[in-house]
């Protein structure tokens, strides 16, 4: 089946810092996340919508995913299905840690979804070019650390991978949906076709 893909670098794509990931960079994360409000759908939702209705990426809201040193990223189409292919080159915990290729939460989401669990669905698979046998995944706000990096096997069809994020802050300055591949060497690359995040009960806070 015929392909188009664009490789995202230089001005298609927004690059973090490692040392960026973490709350003292506040201001480089402010930065980013007003960055990819020019990609996301809650541009003109109110954060009560956002609660009722969730977050989907997916489609040309893909371009939305941001990497950090050590992944990249490229928009794919396959037919109808767009997709994104990430390769890892290294772990996440190899040099400077950071949340890996990920999607950061803009202002008004992260006021609708502050104060509750979250449920994060990412419909992925392994790549045809190189795949990595699993895809590790996170949910970075105010109090997680590189610690929660949960791996999930994946398989060469497209499946739903389902995680519930209970944060120990209610109020979050940053939320990034973090994702980083398996990196042994020719098995380091997934495809992502969907990231959905719904809003879940409230936080004891």
């Amino acid at each position: 089946m015929a392909s188009n893909s664009q490789t995202l670098t230089g001005s298609d794509m927004f690059s973090l810092p490692d040392w960026a990931f973490y709350p003292i960079a506040a201001a480089a994360c402010a930065a980013m996340i007003g960055g990819a409000l020019s990609f996301g759908e809650s541009t003109h939702r109110a954060p009560e919508q956002i609660r009722a209705e969730g977050l989907t990426y997916e489609g040309d809201l893909l371009y939305g995913l941001t990497t950090a040193n050590g992944l990249t990223a490229e928009f794919l189409s396959e037919g109808e299905t767009q997709f994104m292919r990430i390769r890892a080159e290294r772990g996440p915990l190899d040099g400077m840690h950071s949340a890996g290729a990920f999607f950061a939460l803009s202002p008004s989401e992260l006021s609708a979804l502050q104060g509750h669990r979250v449920r994060i669905t990412i419909r992925a698979r392994q790549s045809s070019i190189q795949p990595a046998e699993g895809l590790r995944v996170s949910f970075f706000v105010p109090g997680v650390g590189q610690d929660s990096w949960q791996r999930m096997p994946l398989s060469d069809t497209y499946q739903d991978i389902v995680f519930d994020a209970v944060p120990v802050s209610c109020e979050w300055t940053f939320g990034f949906v973090g994702l980083w591949p398996d990196w042994a060497f020719e098995a380091d690359t997934v495809e992502i076709e969907r990231v959905d995040l719904t809003a879940l009960e409230p936080l004891d806070c």
